[in-house]
């Protein structure tokens, strides 16, 4: 496997397990977000590269046809674009802030899924059904948000204000897909930060005391994932008391990525727990100007299963594998209760 599949592998993973875990729970699946769950709108890879590659279902991106827009959404479509913002990229722009990868946001995704609503069902009635039976995977979207901030020197009082407008948009998008139909929401939070290699490079220190002695990650930037998190938690326990009869479902990405940095061999993680398995070099091998797979970076670790960060800012495929099973052994059933009959009573009752 070449850096590129590799590259699109780690990206590919999240949305794939998902896909294959409650495929038969669901007519469809709609997934937004950046790329944790970008199969192909930013790389525009094909289809059939990636269904060899991974011999599991596969979940269409909204631009991955060979002329742009792909016709085979009955099953689902895939909206989530790498670089992708909750936040509009004006609001970005006003700041100073550059998204090198897209000016694609949550609400542009939005326009695409209501642009796709439109070529799948003909009435309000007929799109209301098929919400009404499909799975809504909301992220993770807002990551970059903050990623593009940090990582380009703002100052963190400025992003903290951030996270409410971040955490109000992801609810404002839930709420406007209840509208339409939608019943069944799968919402991941944010990762820890705090033990990226990418973030662990930009705000690298000498004083240990900066430093959680267990795992060798930055407390206080874990302490800003956690904030965006316990926000979006009761932005969604709000959105459950307005409707009663959505089943959202919290993915809690943030204790389950934890989980590798405290006990990394336990997940066969015995070379890199905080060092990116490519990278351009320095103590957690990453260098923003450097990036994996660009020309100077054209070969990575021999064994990538053996690392937590593929690039210093994704995951392995292997993070990924055990990530995604973690999350969705704990909310595999409670997703799949709002189907069949049960979708049924809800949809009579909304």
């Amino acid at each position: 496997m070449n850096l590129k599949q590799q590259f699109i592998g780690s990206f590919l993973f999240v949305t794939i397990t998902i896909v294959s875990h409650v495929n038969g729970c669901f007519t469809s699946i709609f997934s937004f977000g950046d790329s944790l769950a970008d199969s192909g709108n930013l790389l525009q890879i094909s289809l059939s590269e990636s269904t060899e590659e991974f011999g599991l279902p596969f979940l269409p991106p909204y631009f991955g046809g060979e002329n742009g827009r792909s016709e085979n959404f009955e099953k689902g479509v895939n909206f989530a674009v790498v670089g992708a913002t909750a936040l509009d990229d004006e609001i970005f722009k006003e700041r100073g802030i550059d998204n090198p990868f897209t000016n694609v946001s949550l609400g542009v995704e939005l326009g695409f899924f209501k642009d796709v609503l439109l070529s799948l069902c003909s009435s309000s009635s007929d799109c209301r059904k098929l919400l009404g039976n499909s799975l809504i995977v909301m992220g993770e979207i807002g990551g970059n948000d903050y990623n593009h901030a940090f990582l380009e020197g703002k100052n963190t009082q400025e992003i903290l204000q951030f996270v409410p407008l971040v955490v109000d948009t992801i609810a404002s998008a839930i709420n406007e897909l209840i509208e339409l139909g939608a019943i069944t929401f799968l919402v991941p939070g944010n990762l820890p930060i705090g033990c990226s290699p990418a973030y662990l490079t930009v705000f690298k220190g000498s004083d240990k005391a900066e430093y959680d002695p267990l795992t060798g990650c930055i407390p206080w930037l874990n302490q800003f994932s956690k904030y965006h998190n316990e926000l979006l938690q009761k932005q969604l326990d709000r959105i459950r008391e307005l409707h009663p009869h959505t089943n959202i479902v919290y993915a809690d990405y943030y204790n389950a990525a934890m989980r590798f940095y405290r006990n990394p061999d336990q997940f066969g993680f015995t070379k890199g727990t905080l060092k990116a398995c490519c990278g351009g070099g320095g103590p957690y091998n990453y260098n923003p100007s450097m990036s994996c797979g660009e020309p100077m970076v054209r070969s990575c670790c021999d064994d990538p299963s053996s690392y937590i960060s593929w690039d210093g800012i994704h995951y392995t495929e292997a993070t990924y594998r055990y990530l995604s099973g973690a999350i969705l052994e704990g909310s595999n059933s409670s997703l799949c209760t709002s189907t069949s009959s049960t979708i049924n009573d809800k949809l009579k009752s909304s």
